[in-house]
């Protein structure tokens, strides 16, 4: 199996968004139960695009099958500050594609400047706290019940790595 795993492009949105929807109508791994319109996803993707924020994608083939991306927050005191956010489409999860997408995706953002990356997580999703713990992430808190679906309680950890 060959991935490739590199910026994304323009051309590259409809798939990313597929992908986004895919991951989030598992209703599992993303606070969000699908993506959003085309039109958004194409604004968030040319925003990070011209102003070089981390945002990759994984393809194995022709088939966009992850994504990540650290997104600096715009309140000029936590601009040193970049938010998290990763998927991979089932089918294509434990072959190691998440964590070549997370490596380049932080390797990115301390080459561009920023001092600290922050996540958050569900704290049932195992595989993916023990990626970021193996990642240099730690744990810096929990929000208690922070997330309801279909009426069951999930619990979040912040999680955050630091290059200062």
């Amino acid at each position: 199996m060959s991935i490739e795993i590199r910026l994304i492009e323009e051309s590259d949105i409809p798939a990313f968004r597929s992908a986004v929807d895919s991951v989030a109508r598992e209703k599992r791994w993303l606070l969000t139960a699908e993506a959003p319109p085309l039109d958004q996803a194409q604004v968030f993707v040319r925003n990070n695009i011209a102003s070089g924020y981390a945002q990759y994608v994984a393809y194995v083939g022709p088939e966009l099958v992850g994504w990540a991306d650290i997104i600096p927050r715009q309140v000029e005191s936590l601009a040193h500050t970049g938010v998290l956010g990763m998927g991979v489409i089932l089918g294509h999860r434990g072959k190691g594609i998440g964590k070549s997408l997370l490596q380049r995706t932080i390797e990115h953002s301390w080459r561009n400047g920023l001092k600290r990356i922050e996540l958050e997580v569900f704290a049932n999703n195992h595989a993916a706290i023990s990626l970021y713990e193996n990642s240099g992430f730690v744990h810096e808190g929990r929000k208690r019940k922070a997330r309801v679906i279909n009426g069951k309680y999930i619990d979040v950890c912040i999680m955050a790595n630091c290059c200062i």
